[in-house]
């Protein structure tokens, strides 16, 4: 989840007229939907990266849902995606 949520974040920039996801986040939408688009930008980000770029251990501790459950903010970009594919 937290890889398919980091390739989501990094790929949909173009949607919005954007380079970044960190444009999207800090200059799309109102305050509500801001602070979900950072969430995704920041604490998603840093979780993926975490599991994404730390090198096997001897021992792992495996994420767990608590961890990588980004489904809500996901779930609001997600949908202004599609009012924006829809014009």
């Amino acid at each position: 989840m937290a890889m398919l949520t980091r390739a989501i974040v990094d790929h949909v920039p173009p949607i919005f007229g954007k380079m970044t996801f960190s444009e999207v986040a800090n200059n799309y939408g109102g305050a509500t939907l801001k602070r979900e688009l950072k969430h995704l930008d920041t604490t998603a980000r840093n979780i993926a990266d975490l599991h994404l770029h730390s090198q096997i251990r001897k021992k792992e501790a495996l994420p767990t849902i608590t961890q990588v459950d980004s489904s809500n903010s996901l779930d609001v970009l997600l949908a202004e995606i599609v009012v924006l594919l829809s014009d």
